[in-house]
């Protein structure tokens, strides 16, 4: 999140953040920070790749953050191996990053078995219930609800109307977005010759460190254990993890994602929107799910699939394609059997 514009800084100190090379004007000053589109002569603009850097030629920008100034003649560039990672550099220089205001406020409500650090900020009516501890410099925004013998650690930020059951953990710089909710029961229930049963959600859920949560996502707690999130995952908004999930480290969950109960995700794998994961299932380190992949079986390692039921990449592509000849595979079909007099509703 983004706190107030900086005052500017030149080329060659912009450089200098994100470890980056100028060339042409170090000097040169820069204001803030805009599209390609959409910068002035005082602003940066940023080129991911190779056709970005071809549309900067036109942009208006002052400096323009590139990997290569090779085909930007007479521009000043700041270079760099990996420009996204240098933005970041950049953009933090610009907009510091949100740091806590200690103190509790005064339409806090703060049970007196729950500890909050000195330094960290407790916003309007939050409710903090008993035997939760809040950590050094977290923050709770606005209307936010953290449940009974709850932990926020060092750093950690839950934006307003966030809500935490009871009996979960959120990690060292932890953010969780609006409209998130962790922790409430999973979906799991008997059923008898009288009708459903309830069987009791007992465990909680576990936030990793540097994790960030969407907002409108849901993390349901576990029967017995911990529903759990891997140190660096990134899910995104309206995501579905259901009950004794354990999802890996520094992995990325698309939007509408779902993952049914008891799933295992490994490290570094990309689920992309709307994907679906059936419940009791091991997807492996490094896998990549494209949108709307309904995953039903074990995925190993390393693999890329695609489509419902999924499949390799390259299988589901091949698979489209003849999908696609479909209407003119039939015509021909049409065409032989009437060859071979052969009736419409004999070859149907």
């Amino acid at each position: 999140m983004s706190g107030e514009p900086g005052a500017g800084f030149s080329a060659a100190e912009l450089a200098a953040a994100c470890g980056g090379t100028v060339v042409g004007d170090g000097a040169r000053r820069v204001s803030g920070v805009r599209s390609l589109e959409a910068a002035g002569p005082g602003e940066l603009a940023f080129a991911a790749d190779a056709a970005a850097e071809r549309r900067a030629t036109a942009s208006a920008a002052g400096v323009l953050l590139a990997r290569s100034a090779a085909r930007l003649p007479g521009r000043t560039v700041v270079e760099a191996a990996d420009p996204s990672l240098a933005l970041v550099a950049v953009l933090g220089l610009f907009f510091p990053p949100r740091r806590a205001v200690p103190g509790v406020h005064a339409t806090a409500v703060v049970d007196p078995a729950a500890t909050v650090d000195p330094t960290a900020e407790v916003g309007p009516f939050v409710v903090i219930g008993a035997g939760s501890r809040v950590g050094p410099g977290a923050i709770v925004e606005a209307h936010a609800v953290v449940g009974r013998r709850c932990t926020l650690a060092e750093g950690a930020w839950l934006h307003p109307h966030v809500v935490l059951y009871d009996d979960v953990s959120v990690g060292a710089r932890t953010e969780v977005h609006s409209g998130a909710v962790l922790g409430a029961d999973g979906f799991g229930y008997a059923v008898s010759p009288t009708g459903i049963r309830k069987i009791p959600q007992v465990g909680g859920v576990a936030l990793g460190s540097d994790v960030e949560v969407g907002a409108n996502s849901c993390v349901d707690r576990a029967t017995f254990e911990a529903t759990r999130i891997g140190d660096g995952t990134k899910v995104d908004d309206l995501v579905m993890i259901g009950h004794n999930c354990e999802v890996g480290r520094h992995g990325f969950v698309c939007g509408q994602a779902g993952l049914a109960g008891s799933s295992v995700i490994g490290d570094r794998v990309v689920l992309g929107g709307q994907v679906g994961v059936a419940g009791h299932l091991r997807v492996g380190d490094g896998v990549k799910a494209g949108a709307q992949t309904g995953i039903q079986s074990d995925v190993p390692d390393g693999a890329n699939v695609n489509g419902s039921p999924h499949m390799p990449y390259r299988d589901s592509m091949r698979a489209i394609v003849e999908i696609r000849r479909l209407p003119e595979t039939a015509r021909l079909v049409r065409i032989l059997a009437r060859r071979a007099g052969l009736s419409e509703e004999t070859t149907e």
